[in-house]
């Protein structure tokens, strides 16, 4: 394995372009096929770019256009919508600004993660990341009106950053990855505990205290909305997700098992085991991110949206690159891609995925 110091300049990779392209063409063609060949669920619109803003999708564009106009909306964090309102601005249109915010900021984020595993591999295995990224069977929230993108990119550059020591910016992209989604706690929590682990936290970089400003601005705003500073976790009550003992979301599925929930079970086995694997072939900041991301959504009665949590968890895919085994790796990508095909065309017709 090859380790390399890169320079800091923002390069874009050929290769990787290539890559994204041609599964952003493959990922909308199935899209457009399974639209027109497919039943769908009637839930949504018969129009089919707006099915691109199903589910979560939909609540996004309604904090972009009007703000929190209900409490449960409180959930999603602000910063996704704020980004589709300034684009918007541009555009006249409020769908297309939330695609677009989506693909650039994924196209980004594949670009720097490809940068950020040079770091300390060759470029064959920064190459097996990015195909085991894009083909993950839920890969094509990175392309809809869901926040995955953007957060998977300012959590790329928080580590990308902090292995360049450079904090100042490590910093910022963990603030904003904090005022994205929750797990963002698991970014912040990564940093800190890198850097007191590595310089301690001293007079000359107690600024790192900042990191979850984002986080900390998103509290003091629905403490002013709600009197409640912690409503974003009232308002997961809506999705029947509470905080509940570490387990209980196992016990559950296993209890109201069906195919759905067989598949988020065997999802988050794969999660849990991948992320406990990390600590020992990777940067304990990686895992860290990786075990505290994967807890998270296991705090709560439900394994719902596993397989969709899983996607930004960047650790999981530079492992499954390091596997050496060929045939086994030529395996996950072909389960992976009737998965990502399959699920495609479930949500575009308006079924639910993760």
């Amino acid at each position: 394995m090859l380790i390399s110091k890169q320079s800091t300049q923002m390069k874009l990779y050929s290769n990787v372009s290539a890559f994204f392209l041609i599964w952003v063409l493959a990922v909308f063609t199935i899209f457009f096929f399974g639209f027109s060949n497919f039943p769908h669920s009637g839930k949504f619109s018969a129009n089919f770019f707006e099915n691109l803003a199903n589910w979560d999708g939909g609540h996004y564009l309604g904090i972009a256009q009007q703000g929190y106009r209900e409490k449960f909306q409180y959930a999603f964090f602000p910063l996704y919508p704020i980004l589709i309102g300034t684009v918007e601005k541009i555009t006249q249109n409020y769908l297309l600004s939330a695609i677009l915010v989506s693909i650039a900021a994924s196209f980004l984020a594949v670009q720097l993660l490809y940068r950020l595993i040079l770091l300390d591999f060759d470029k064959k295995v920064a190459e097996k990341v990015i195909l085991a990224l894009l083909f993950f069977p839920t890969s094509f929230y990175f392309l809809v009106v869901y926040s995955e993108g953007l957060f998977f990119l300012l959590v790329v550059a928080t580590f990308y950053f902090l292995r360049q020591k450079k904090i100042v910016l490590s910093i910022l992209f963990a603030s904003l990855a904090s005022a994205t989604r929750m797990a963002g706690l698991a970014v912040v929590i990564a940093l800190l505990l890198e850097v007191a682990l590595t310089k301690g936290i001293n007079r000359k970089n107690y600024f790192v205290l900042l990191s979850p400003v984002g986080l900390l601005a998103y509290i003091w705003y629905l403490y002013n909305q709600t009197g409640d500073p912690l409503y974003f976790i009232t308002a997961q009550y809506h999705w029947q997700r509470v905080i509940s003992a570490p387990g209980l979301a196992f016990w559950e599925t296993l209890r109201n098992l069906n195919f759905n929930a067989f598949l988020d079970l065997l999802f988050a086995i794969f999660g849990v085991g991948m992320v406990f694997r990390s600590f020992r072939f990777l940067p304990a900041s990686y895992g860290v991110y990786g075990m505290v991301s994967v807890l998270l959504p296991l705090l709560t009665p439900t394994l719902s949206s596993m397989p969709r949590f899983l996607l930004t968890i960047f650790p999981i895919f530079i492992l499954m690159a390091l596997i050496e085994n060929k045939n086994l790796f030529f395996f996950y990508q072909l389960i992976s891609v009737m998965l990502l095909a399959a699920f495609s065309i479930l949500f575009i017709n308006g079924y639910w995925v993760s």
